[in-house]
């Protein structure tokens, strides 16, 4: 009985793991966001020198290739290689903050 009911749940597991297949690959077909922040070099004791929009935006394709590994990994992590991207920052009290957004790209190679 045990052995029976053992083929079952595998083949489901099987079936199920078919079908999230393709559904996985639809979620790489679109874009995908990393934020990222960096905060006002002055407001430390003794200041640092550091720009700051360059940090946030640094830190926001870091992010957006974190996010594409986890949710995609037959799609490409290179930020140069992603369609559609963009990168938009705002000031904030205290600092910088940027979005990166980009549709993945495919692997070349796997």
């Amino acid at each position: 009985m045990s052995y029976s009911r053992t083929l079952v749940s595998l083949a489901f597991a099987m079936c199920s793991l078919a079908l999230a297949g393709p559904a996985a690959a639809e979620g790489c077909r679109v874009a995908t966001t990393g934020v990222g922040r960096a905060a006002n070099p002055l407001n430390y004791d003794p200041p640092k020198h550091y720009n700051m929009e360059k940090l946030a935006k640094s830190r926001a394709i870091a992010n957006w290739q974190s996010a594409v590994k986890a949710a995609c990994p037959e799609a490409s992590t290179l930020w140069f290689r992603a369609l559609g991207k963009k990168i938009s920052c705002d000031g904030y009290a205290g600092g910088t903050g940027c979005e990166a957004t980009a549709t993945p790209a495919k692997r070349l190679f796997h």
